[in-house]
């Protein structure tokens, strides 16, 4: 007598299509009584056929590779119970095969021993895949549709729920409590507390808020009323603005989205590469091997006499061991030679705010243009609404104008913004790092480790060498270096380049010390006198 397994399967769709579990059981118990066949496993599923990563038929196949069932033949119905998947439904039929088990459909049936019969095969499954894609490109048709027209036809996301509009359209709208969460996560944000702290207060409240959707939360343009419609083969991705009511305002959701970044952007500097900061080795972690550039550790070994010396060496290529005193002096002789002349301090403090002032002016010319731009926006913005409302420009084309024009006001202000802050901030950015070049020495000794640390990856852009005599690094911060300072004094210029204009990007960040700020190019000229003469020589020097 042969043994088989027969396999009932259906999706939530097709069950309203009469395609029921128990009249698929019926019909296969009544063929295996037909032809005397014993029925050692049923399979009932209502999962989809996409894939066989499937519960109950993922028991069958373990029960089969443990030998607990034994069976000639797999019975289905019709191929499309078996899978809807043409690639994955061969290879699991040739796995079948090799373990002695025949899949086969009663109402479809194949003869393996018929080469040919292997096309009729092939028909069979890839009808229900061809279907599954077609369908799944009309699917995602109707969704891209409904993002185009400013919906959201999707599961309704943290805050919003599900309802339908007067045309029976699905919408999202505000979930009378969750949405309230929602504003509160965003505002906590914008007030400086961290997600942690945010999340402790919504636990004791008993709202759970996991941290990955916190994160997700905090990222989506869903709650600020915009809508992003992915690229297509012919369509690049736009974000438009949605027909639902935002949750948070664009101002707040912008905000928070510079909060986000400035956390990003501190998560990247400088990290202590030992837990456990020492006085002693204030260097460890920033000293890199003479030899291989690995970063140099630091440990102290007791002499012959049971005193304790501290030295700094290399693990990777063990061939760098050298004494801390010795590289401390060495350190102590280079951040002496990086201090300027005190008499300068005053004298580029002056230039700057000279040249800033000047860059002030120029500043308001160009917000005066930017505020033209943004008032000709508006201008056609409120004709497009006209257009609209006199119904000689369709609903969806409002949309698609609002969004264009939306992106560009945000640009718009985020520039007026950074001119209006650029050169406060460049100002002080500049006066504390002349006030630390002026007496470093003093500075950075009288300073806690961890802030040695910073100060050292500032300067040397986290390349400091000791070579048996001096500490060297090859890359200098530009700040530091476009400076006459104490050692070298004003020769130094004269072999140097006379004219710099270097140019860094405005939105670019500065190298150096924190916080970054974006930046533009300022050359302004400084007076120095040379002693061997008694007149004045004219020498440009760059801030950044």
């Amino acid at each position: 007598m042969k043994k088989v397994t027969i396999m009932c399967r259906v999706s939530s769709d097709e069950q309203a299509k009469g395609y029921s579990l128990d009249d698929q059981l019926e019909k296969l118990t009544n063929y295996c009584n037909r032809w005397d066949y014993e029925i050692v496993h049923i399979i009932k599923e209502d999962h989809s056929a996409k894939s066989f990563d499937r519960p109950e038929w993922k028991k069958w196949i373990n029960l089969i590779k443990t030998k607990k069932i034994k069976c000639d033949e797999l019975l289905i119905t019709s191929w499309d119970r078996f899978s809807r998947d043409l690639t994955g439904a061969l290879n699991m039929i040739d796995y079948l095969r090799k373990k002695n088990i025949t899949p086969q459909s009663i109402e479809q049936p194949i003869d393996y021993k018929i080469p040919e019969n292997l096309f009729m095969l092939a028909i069979y499954l890839a009808n229900p895949d061809v279907d599954n894609r077609r369908r799944s490109i009309k699917v995602k048709g109707g969704i891209r549709q409904g993002l185009k027209q400013g919906r959201w036809p999707r599961r309704p996301i943290y805050g919003f729920m599900s309802s339908k509009n007067g045309k029976g359209q699905h919408i999202i709208i505000h979930h009378p409590e969750k949405a309230k969460v929602v504003q509160e996560i965003f505002e906590g944000v914008a007030n400086g507390l961290s997600q942690k702290e945010i999340r402790t207060d919504l636990s004791k409240r008993n709202i759970t808020v996991s941290r990955n959707n916190m994160h997700k939360i905090l990222k989506n343009v869903l709650y600020m009323g915009k809508i992003i419609v992915p690229a297509s083969e012919n369509e690049p991705m736009v974000m438009i603005q949605g027909i639902h009511e935002p949750i948070v305002s664009e101002q707040l959701f912008y905000q928070v989205q510079q909060i986000l970044a400035g956390n990003k952007k501190a998560r990247g500097k400088f990290i202590p590469k030992y837990a456990k900061l020492r006085d002693d080795f204030h260097l460890r972690g920033l000293l890199n091997c003479n030899n291989c550039g690995s970063t140099m550790t630091a440990s102290k070994s007791k002499g012959k006499l049971g005193k304790r010396y501290g030295y700094y060496h290399c693990h990777h290529c063990k061939k760098q061991r050298v004494s801390s005193t010795k590289v401390h002096e060495a350190f102590d002789v280079l951040l002496s030679s990086l201090e300027i002349d005190s008499s300068l301090h005053e004298l580029y403090m002056a230039i700057l705010e000279e040249q800033l002032q000047n860059s002030k002016k120029e500043n308001v010319s160009e917000i005066k243009k930017i505020k033209k731009q943004l008032e000709l926006i508006n201008t056609r913005l409120q004709k497009s609404q006209d257009l609209m409302l006199d119904g000689k420009l369709e609903p969806e084309e409002y949309i698609s104008i609002k969004s264009r024009y939306s992106i560009q006001q945000n640009e718009l202000k985020q520039q007026i913004d950074g001119l209006n802050a650029t050169s406060k901030e460049l100002l002080e950015l500049t006066k504390t790092g002349l006030n630390l070049l002026v007496d470093l020495s003093k500075t950075y000794y009288n300073a806690s480790v961890q802030l040695k640390q910073k100060i050292v990856s500032s300067i040397f852009s986290g390349e400091l060498y000791y070579d048996g005599k001096k500490c060297r690094t090859p890359k200098l911060n530009k700040f530091i270096d476009w400076f006459p300072r104490v050692s070298n004094g004003f020769e130094e210029i004269k072999k140097g380049i006379t004219e710099l204009n270097y140019q860094l990007s405005p939105t670019a960040d500065s190298e150096g010390f924190e916080p970054p700020v974006p930046c533009g190019t300022i050359v302004f000229k400084t007076t120095a006198f040379d002693h061997s003469a008694n007149y004045p020589r004219q020498k440009y020097c760059l801030f950044f």
